[in-house]
């Protein structure tokens, strides 16, 4: 596969980002019921298809670059203008409920990252990265470590059914 390349504007916004504990996460998002999903996954984990799966289902926010940022009650995912394959986007945000780390599989099933160190290092994979200097590195740790104490994440393995939305309803 070939990976997207980041914009000289994702570049310099990624950097401001880190400033305001926020960050962008190559991830598609939703707001389903008022509540944030983010769905997170290199180029072809189906990040487009999960919207494609989910459309009608709640507000698509983007299907290739989220905005997640750290607000006084807690994380909040924001649409931006990057899209991918949809071109459905939206600038809102809602409160983040969970994190998915896409799979695709021949099933559906959700399965808890419990394990600080390998939520993290997820995370980290899927920022969008600027210049990288030690001081962005020390800011997008410290968010990173934060997401994982307050916002639960799942391996979600999904197939090409659509019966996924039953089982994140259920969430």
């Amino acid at each position: 596969w070939i990976a997207r390349r980041a914009t000289g504007r994702d570049l310099l916004l990624a950097r401001l980002l880190a400033d305001r504990q926020a960050c962008i996460l190559h991830a598609s998002g939703m707001i389903m019921d008022g509540k944030g999903w983010l769905f997170v996954g290199h180029s072809e984990a189906g990040k487009s298809t999960m919207m494609k799966m989910l459309r009608g289902h709640g507000e698509i926010l983007c299907d290739d670059r989220i905005i997640l940022r750290r607000w006084e009650d807690g994380f909040h995912i924001h649409g931006t203008w990057s899209h991918g394959e949809l071109s459905d986007v939206s600038p809102s945000g809602a409160p983040l409920k969970a994190i998915f780390f896409l799979e695709q599989a021949g099933r559906n099933e959700l399965f808890p990252i419990e394990d600080p160190r390998e939520y993290i290092g997820k995370v980290l994979s899927h920022v969008v990265k600027p210049l990288v200097t030690a001081d962005w590195w020390e800011k997008s740790l410290d968010l990173a470590g934060t997401v994982a104490k307050e916002v639960p994440a799942y391996r979600l393995q999904f197939d090409l059914s659509g019966r996924v939305i039953d089982l994140l309803q259920r969430l």
